[in-house]
This record gives C-alpha cells, structure tokens and sequence, in this order.
C-alpha cells in the first residue's frame, strides 16, 4: 500500500510540474541535423507568392552517387540584417538518386531574406544481390 501511494505521489507531481515556457522555445534556433549536407545537395530557391501567400520555391539536386530518401528542409526567414526571425522544417517527398532533383514550395512569413538549407535526410542503400 505504502509503494503504490509513493508511486501515486510521484506521477502526481511529475504531471503537475509547470512545463517550460514557450517564450523560451522560441529562442532556439534550429540548425541541420546533417553536417556537410552541402557536399552532397545543391539548393537553389527564390521568394515568392502562391494564392497570395509568401513562399520559398526551388529545386535541391543530389549531388552525391549515393540514393536519399526522407529529405528535410530547413527555412530560414531573415530580417534586414540577417537575423533569424522564424524558422520551418518542410518534408519533400519522394525519393532522390544520384543526380535528381526535386521541386520544394514552402509556405512562409513575410521576410525582407530567406535562406534554405537541408536539415536531414537518410541515404538509402539497397540490398543488391539477386532476389530470389
């Protein structure tokens, strides 16, 4: 009985502990996941507009022989002097041989800049071999 109060006690004040401020959250800056990502992709993108609401389109090519697949994107939107003012991670979908290229349209907020960069991705390697 006394365990099963002690574990009662426990999980109470564990659920009652005030969660951290989203202020605080907010003030982290997301960073790729992938160090060297830039060995491997090519992004080229530019502003603009879809259904009157800002965007950033491009295309990222894969520049490596290697086959990716679960590509993210990191969207940076920069205010006048380069500041992050908010960010966005975009899933493209699709898989990316050596050497393709896929289209991106991410939805943003007003910025005077943008920057795009990839923020993860998984290399996927087949088996080989015969099937049988």
């Amino acid at each position: 009985m006394l365990r099963y109060l002690l574990v009662l006690l426990l999980t109470v004040t564990a659920l009652s502990w005030p969660p951290e401020p989203v202020a605080a959250l907010e003030g982290r800056e997301l960073k790729p996941l992938m160090w060297g990502w830039e060995r491997h992709f090519a992004v080229e993108y530019e502003p603009g507009v879809y259904r009157g609401q800002p965007v950033v389109e491009g295309t990222v090519t894969n520049v490596s022989p290697y086959s990716v697949i679960s590509v993210r994107l990191l969207v940076d939107s920069l205010d006048a002097n380069g500041q992050i003012i908010a960010q966005k991670v975009a899933y493209l979908p699709g898989d990316m041989p050596g050497g393709a290229h896929l289209f991106f349209q991410v939805p943003t907020k007003p910025a005077p800049a943008y920057r795009v960069r990839v923020f993860s991705y998984d290399r996927f390697e087949s088996q080989g071999g015969n099937l049988r």
